[in-house]
């Protein structure tokens, strides 16, 4: 009698035929899933690759773009003028727009944060490119800061660059400026004194000598956009739009510079410094304003400042604008004819201009001699030169020539 063996293969045998085939199944599964993970792998990358080669190369356009159009105003006055008055202001008018409503300075907190941005930066990429074998990584994070550059050169040469080279003011006026004579200078500085002699009664002088504005900032903004307003109807070179000039932070220590005011065409804001004395503000306030407006040159954007604040109902403000223009013609008076000079403060000058003055020379005794002046002074001429203004610092004073056209014509 012969034994049989009832054989029955175990469900966890894996030489058995159903198993191989149920093996080979999970097996193909798993490779399919693996290469399917790779491949959104890859995709993302690519995407994410594709992502910054986008936006790297519209930066690239637009910089290229933006070179063409500046140099071409460079060349041309014609294009720049049109330019000015049209695409550059919308420009400018969107980015004011879009920083306006914020009533502190975004130009004074980046510049205070780049430290600590560089070095988050620095720190960041070093990190992420030391641990990693791809080199593309650090293109990854090189890209970014190159776009940033580029879209910073490509906003001066499009909205504010342009702006240096358009017709000059006495041309958009309509006046002939000339050379002018101490004696002009003098006559002058007269006229704007007289003006000013209407409006003394109802400005309040403290006692040191100094005025004091009898508003708020928040309501001088106001009384300045309307008069900007008031103006820009009656010129065709000028437009303009309601803005908040913002207050600086860190004023005390930007007098140490000797700047009372900076436009930050990256931002669309009229910055003030507010350490100044009272009737250093609405004109300061003008100024900066004429900037965001299109007005570039520093002389053309003093004059502009003046011509607006004169429009105002403001008492004040007409005020701040003859005695800060006075400041220019009598400086200027001073180097060229020191007997017209004596003539004019023994004869015309008011007591409360002097007492402005002498209050004004006080205050700045802390803030006259200080290094920082010298290398924001060389800073401005520098960057002020490679736009045309050989005079540098020194164009600012030249608003006394337009002064002068402007008064022989009226």
């Amino acid at each position: 009698m012969s034994d049989t063996f009832d054989f029955k293969p175990n469900a966890m045998d894996m030489n058995s035929p159903e198993n191989a085939g149920e093996q080979q199944a999970n097996l193909e599964t798993g490779i399919n899933e693996s290469n399917s993970a790779a491949k959104l792998t890859l995709k993302g990358k690519l995407r994410e690759r594709g992502f910054f080669s986008f936006c790297f190369i519209a930066c690239v356009v637009i910089f290229l773009f933006s070179v063409v159009v500046y140099t071409v105003s460079r060349l041309s006055s014609d294009f720049a003028e049109f330019w000015a008055r049209y695409p550059a202001f919308w420009l400018k008018f969107a980015q004011a727009k879009s920083t306006t409503y914020f009533y502190f300075s975004i130009a004074e907190w980046l510049l205070l944060s780049i430290p600590f941005i560089a070095v988050w930066y620095l720190v960041a990429s070093w990190r992420a490119i030391n641990n990693s074998k791809n080199q593309r990584d650090f293109y990854k994070w090189l890209t970014p800061l190159i776009c940033i550059l580029l879209l910073i050169v490509s906003d001066f040469f499009l909205a504010f660059g342009p702006c240096y080279f358009r017709y000059p003011l006495e041309k958009n006026l309509g006046i002939e400026k000339k050379g002018v004579s101490a004696q002009e200078l003098f006559d002058t500085a007269v006229k704007v004194t007289e003006e000013m002699k209407a409006d003394l009664d109802k400005v309040k002088f403290i006692y040191n000598g100094a005025s004091m504005m009898p508003y708020s900032y928040p309501e001088l903004v106001e009384k300045l956009n309307a008069a900007f307003e008031r103006y820009a109807k009656k010129v065709d070179y000028i437009d303009t739009f309601y803005s908040y000039p913002k207050p600086i932070v860190l004023s005390e220590l930007l007098t140490y510079t000797h700047i009372s005011g900076v436009y930050s065409f990256m931002t669309g804001e009229a910055n003030v410094n507010t350490n100044y004395p009272d009737f250093i503000l609405p004109y300061t306030m003008a100024h900066e304003m004429a900037h965001q407006r299109g007005i570039a040159k520093e002389d053309e954007a003093n004059f502009v400042a003046f011509l607006v604040c004169m429009e105002s109902g403001d008492a004040y403000i007409r005020y701040s604008a003859c005695s800060n223009m006075l400041n220019y013609l009598l400086n200027a008076l001073h180097q060229a004819d020191s007997k017209l000079y004596n003539k004019y403060y023994s004869e015309y000058c008011p007591a409360q201009l002097r007492g402005e003055y002498a209050s004004y020379s006080i205050f700045f005794d802390k803030y006259r001699e200080s290094k920082a002046s010298e290398v924001a002074g060389t800073v401005n001429n520098a960057f002020l030169g490679t736009q045309g203004q050989k005079e540098g610092i020194k164009s600012y004073g030249l608003v006394v020539d337009l002064a002068v056209a402007y008064y022989k014509g009226k």
